[in-house]
């Protein structure tokens, strides 16, 4: 819709309209042509309209959305290198007048749509970013660039609106992303720039991904990394985010396969830095399954039996010492670690970022949760950890961020949390920092951050028979001021 000044009733009049639910949209530069996604029995139809003659729809492009998670097409722009990734997408620009727009070739036919081809089950070969110019209207298509099978190449900004002159960002898994200048016409590139691997003792450090089994039958993932230059049976930290599926088929449709030649980018909540302090850090899937509507009927028995399969297969693998072991996660991942404090004996400690312990604040349903507390009582005491506090044996750290807007995980759940634990006489910390929101942003948070979880899992977890020499430094009146 249009709604103009003096923004009335009468002011208000329809551009386009569709019994079909409109997905996303764009405009022209001119704004004489409506660019469209839709998704109808299984097809993400993308087309546009002239908004002269708004009854014809011109076919730019249909694409069949696989069940089990495959993705309309939608719009794409270049920012951070990773434009070549991801879903397929129709390639936009900044408009003169703010907002974007779609970019046209210069003759007014085409248009660019970018994407990723990834192989099919079952097939050899890497996923490939890819950009088609299409003919609006006819719906013809022509790759006018492809990534390369011996890297991984993204498309980081175009130069011309016909993409005469390309930026790619290229990287294997042994080389850091750098940027080149590409001539389509010519097929000679440049290189832009020299970037240097800023944590090579991270980078380089051992990687394994594999399937582990659970006691029903169910495979999931696991990845994980090894310090350099360590021995056997080190300590460990657990980070994970569960997920609910329907079923092995519905996991399975969702995992994305590893690009062999992504190269691995730390940043600077990366958890695979706590390798510098010399834990194996373990990422494991951890599928919550159940039929549709009531997977979490089974959220704690298969967050308990997940874990469980990972430190059996991890320890006999001797990639982890099993009596050292802590666990953590931000949002929906700290409320998992919470639980698993309550409901295995595993973990000597745990990390819980911006987390919601009581489902009873979220009671009209959370995450893929459809059902509302009244209707699921039972699920949402059983999966809400402040009610099983007492179970709790590992040291909690807790850290919200005070302006946390989401609307999951307000700032109350940590502060109940703590007194509950803390009234219990649990090993429990709290740190709530100012001006952050859902995650932290901040340098100076993210690095005060670091600090507390590197002492808090030397104390709790590497070294548990120091705890009482580290904890007697608060003795000193500058450590126990109220944070």
């Amino acid at each position: 819709m249009q709604w103009l000044p003096p923004f009335s009733e009468d002011s208000a009049k329809v551009i386009w309209e569709s019994e079909d639910a409109i997905q996303s949209l764009r405009y022209s530069q001119d704004c004489q042509t409506l660019y469209i996604t839709q998704s109808i029995d299984g097809t993400s139809h993308l087309f546009a309209i002239d908004l002269k003659h708004p009854d014809k729809k011109l076919k730019i492009k249909d694409t069949e959305v696989e069940a089990g998670g495959g993705r309309a097409a939608r719009f794409r722009r270049f920012r951070r290198g990773r434009g070549g990734g991801g879903a397929t997408g129709l390639l936009t620009k900044p408009g003169k007048l703010g907002g974007r727009v779609v970019r046209k070739s210069t003759d007014g036919k085409n248009v660019f749509v970018g994407g990723t081809d990834t192989p099919k089950k079952g097939e050899e070969g890497v996923a490939k970013a890819y950009m088609d110019m299409i003919s609006v209207g006819s719906g013809e298509t022509e790759r006018i660039w492809e990534g390369s099978d011996d890297f991984l190449e993204s498309i980081s900004a175009v130069l011309d609106d016909d993409l005469n002159t390309l930026i790619i960002s290229r990287q294997t898994n042994t080389m850091i992303p750098n940027s080149y200048r590409l001539d389509r016409d010519s097929g000679e590139t440049e290189r832009l720039t020299d970037n240097i691997d800023p944590a090579p003792a991270v980078t380089r450090a051992k990687r394994h991904r594999f399937q582990v089994t659970r006691v029903d039958g169910i495979k999931f993932w696991v990845s994980v990394t090894v310090p350099r230059g360590y021995g056997r049976k080190l300590p460990a930290l657990f980070w994970f985010y569960p997920r609910e599926y329907t079923s092995q088929e519905a996991y399975d449709d969702g995992v994305r396969p590893q690009n062999p030649n992504r190269f691995p980018m730390m940043r600077s909540r990366s958890m695979q830095l706590m390798t510098l302090a010399g834990y194996t850090v373990v990422e494991p899937d951890c599928p919550i399954i159940g039929e549709e509507g009531r997977m979490n009927d089974n959220y704690v028995a298969d967050l308990r039996n997940s874990l469980w399969a990972v430190i059996d297969e991890l320890d006999k693998r001797e990639l982890i010492d099993r009596d050292r072991l802590a666990i953590g996660g931000h949002s929906y991942g700290a409320f998992s670690a919470a639980n698993a404090l309550a409901h295995t004996p595993f973990f000597k400690a745990g990390i819980a970022g911006d987390g919601n312990y009581n489902r009873t604040l979220t009671p009209m349903s959370f995450q893929s949760e459809r059902r509302t507390f009244w209707d699921a009582r039972e699920t949402y005491t059983s999966m809400s950890p402040i009610f099983w506090a007492n179970q709790i044996n590992g040291a909690l750290l807790m850290y919200h961020g005070k302006d946390d807007a989401n609307t999951g995980t307000f700032p109350i759940n940590s502060p109940r949390m703590f007194q509950a634990m803390n009234g219990l006489g649990k090993d429990v910390a709290l740190y709530v920092y100012p001006y952050e929101a859902h995650g932290p942003a901040g340098d100076a948070t993210i690095l005060d951050m670091w600090a507390r979880w590197v002492e808090w899992l030397d104390i709790h977890v590497k070294y548990p028979e120091r705890a009482g020499e580290i904890y007697g430094k608060a003795s000193d009146p500058d450590l126990t001021e109220d944070k």
